[in-house]
């Protein structure tokens, strides 16, 4: 049996008579859209992979002092809020920051503990003439 062909009935496959063409237009525009949304896909992922470095690096390094700088720290607050005995022949002792500010301000500046005082603040010396105009 031979198939006889009709001209005006349909092409196999859905495609258009006269042949197999792709549909040029479509297949660019197709792949500029591809293009444009992997391009914005590759930038977002990296703004995020950059963020969460630098979340990172905040919590595991700014955020955590280092084991020796913590104890150095802990060592002068004690020092400098504790009583301590530094010279028992003498009677040199040492006493908390808060507590030697507070002696030095009820003193009127004046270091009890100093042998040697400061010199008394005098009042500010009257500003000379100006010089001559030229």
């Amino acid at each position: 049996m031979e198939e006889t062909k009709d001209p005006g009935a349909a092409p196999p496959h859905g495609g258009q008579p006269g042949g197999n063409e792709p549909n040029t237009p479509l297949t660019a525009v197709v792949g500029i859209v591809f293009a444009i949304v992997l391009f914005a896909l590759v930038v977002l992922l990296q703004v995020f992979f950059y963020r969460q470095e630098q979340q990172e690096n905040v919590r595991k390094v700014v955020a955590v002092g280092p084991e020796e700088l913590s104890q150095l720290r802990a060592q002068q607050e004690e020092l400098l809020h504790s009583y301590k005995i530094l010279d028992p022949q003498k009677g040199v002792v040492a006493i908390p920051i808060d507590r030697a500010v507070g002696l030095v301000v009820r003193e009127g500046g004046k270091v009890p503990w100093l042998s040697v005082q400061p010199p008394a603040s005098a009042p500010p010396a009257a500003k000379a003439p100006a010089a001559g105009k030229r």
